[in-house]
């Protein structure tokens, strides 16, 4: 379904360091254009997959908010 408006797309990514076990949750905006609007990151520590997704949606969302935007499609490849 095509989207208009002024819709921005959050692509979450998590990256994990196996032996460690450390990880950091992050992820990029782009908007509907598919134009990078911008980045963002944050050092986990310990936790599951699991986790560093959800942190990195709700940093994300967060924010996007700051910003003004309230039209969001979430991409998420590791959930």
């Amino acid at each position: 379904k095509p989207t208009t408006g002024n819709w921005v797309h959050i692509n979450i990514d998590g990256v994990v360091q196996l032996d460690l076990g450390l990880v950091v949750a992050g992820g990029v905006v782009c908007d509907e254009n598919k134009d990078w609007v911008f980045g963002y990151n944050q050092y986990l520590g310990k936790c599951s997959i699991f986790y560093v997704e959800l942190w990195g949606i709700l940093d994300g969302l967060k924010l996007i908010q700051r910003r003004g935007h309230d039209k969001v499609i979430i991409q998420s490849h590791g959930l």
